[in-house]
């Protein structure tokens, strides 16, 4: 039987590395306004099954961000949902940094653009609604892209989607560019029997993984931390 819909993604994991890993990161220090904000997010993430990526990923998005330094200014986060990577991403930017975010739902996006206001990131963040093949193509370069779309709302109808969504990104990233993309083990069914067995999100998901792991262009590894990130240097 094709499985429909894959399941969300706790942001807490029950792995006990990651729970001791996750909660030395509840430990530092972050703007308590931010930190409010990040709190209330994921409360709400968990009572409302909203996927986020979670403190740990966050502070693992915001380091890699960060130490990318001056180097990295124009950040594209496809899938803003209510906001949360946004915010981790903004966080790290240096002075003038900027961060724009596409989100399909504009309930979302209303949604999003009040945390984003109440965390004091509304000027380091807009908010972009409409389809993400469609908005990409009007916007410039990137030195940073972070892809955490909802699988199932793009790739559900056409897995090929997947590796078109991979292949625009390309196109919108600097040489030296990171991206980076959350969902890469898709709950974990890429390691799981036939591909032909299951939902178009996952295949597309599996098949972009191999297309990135396979392009000459990006030098990069998927972290097993969650559900999978890919990090990617974009290197020609």
């Amino acid at each position: 039987m094709i499985n429909t819909s894959l399941p969300i993604v706790p942001q807490d994991s029950t792995d006990q590395r990651e729970i001791f890993a996750t909660a030395l990161v509840r430990q530092a220090p972050l703007p308590e306004r931010l930190n409010t904000v990040l709190l209330e997010m994921e409360k709400a993430a968990r009572d409302e099954g909203i996927p986020v990526i979670g403190r740990l990923e966050g502070a693992i998005v915001r380091t890699l961000t960060a130490l990318r330094g001056d180097t990295t200014t124009r950040v594209l986060d496809i899938g803003t949902a209510i906001g949360y990577s946004a915010l981790w991403l903004a966080y790290a930017l240096p002075e003038g940094g900027k961060v724009t975010s596409i989100e399909l739902d504009p309930e979302r996006a209303a949604r999003a653009a009040d945390f984003i206001d109440r965390a004091g990131m509304a000027d380091r963040i807009e908010i972009l609604v409409g389809d993400a093949f469609e908005l990409i193509p009007q916007l410039g370069a990137y030195d940073l892209i972070f892809q955490d779309i909802m699988k199932h709302s793009y790739f559900g109808s056409d897995p090929s989607l997947a590796t078109e969504l991979l292949k625009l990104s390309k196109a919108h990233l600097e040489v030296n560019g990171l991206l980076m993309i959350d969902n890469a083990f898709c709950g974990g069914g890429v390691v799981a029997g036939d591909a032909a067995e299951h939902s178009n999100e996952l295949v597309g998901v599996r098949n972009m993984n191999q297309a990135l792991a396979e392009d000459p262009d990006f030098d990069g590894v998927i972290l097993p931390v969650r559900d999978g990130l890919w990090i990617a240097r974009r290197t020609a």
